[in-house]
């Protein structure tokens, strides 16, 4: 079993890599993102379970993230919802899409989900979850999906330098409330 994983691991870190490397993913202003996507909401993490698809190229591990829906700030979903990601680890097997979000048990996030499958099912890739955490006094506030403070939807879509973000992360009702007020705006057009 593990000869004929070896091979498909080959190709499958070959055809990733090259995809990796032709791949760029510009990040998406605030506007963007909003627009973009067809839900948006805050979601913890409940389960994340890896499992083999068969594709038409070949077999393939998606992993299955579980939220519990906090809050809907566009669209419709459920109290409980799933997203499908390309990717994962199965025993001492993994498949890696480079700049794909990881998931953790517990996690809070905001998401911006386009609902269509592929590779993500975020808007831009990684830029579409924001991570949710609670500071010292008990607020909650915004990271960017790799942990750096987000100071205001102004630095979203952009690349700025570290030293000119923001020390202290944007509250989440900030963002709520930003984004409730662009997408109420698309909405009255």
């Amino acid at each position: 079993m593990l000869q004929r994983l070896l091979p498909l691991s080959l190709i499958c870190t070959l055809l990733m890599a090259g995809v990796a490397h032709s791949t760029t993913v510009i990040p998406p202003t605030f506007e963007s993102l909003v627009s973009r996507a067809n839900t948006i909401f805050v979601g913890e993490v409940m389960d994340v379970r890896a499992e083999w698809q068969t594709t038409r190229d070949g077999r393939a591990i998606k992993t299955y993230v579980t939220f519990r829906v906090e809050e809907v700030w566009k669209g419709a979903v459920g109290a409980v919802t799933q997203l499908e990601f390309l990717g994962g680890t199965i025993g001492e097997t993994k498949m890696e899409v480079v700049g794909m979000p990881t998931f953790r048990l517990g996690q809070r996030s905001v998401l911006f989900a386009h609902g269509q499958r592929g590779i993500s099912p975020l808007v831009g890739f990684m830029h579409g979850r924001l991570r949710i955490e609670r500071d010292f006094a008990g607020v909650d506030r915004v990271r960017t999906h790799d942990g750096r403070s987000l100071g205001g939807i102004n630095e979203m879509g952009t690349n700025r330098p570290s030293y000119m973000l923001s020390i202290t992360p944007m509250r989440l009702a900030d963002l709520a409330s930003a984004v409730k007020s662009l997408a109420g705006a698309a909405r009255a057009r």
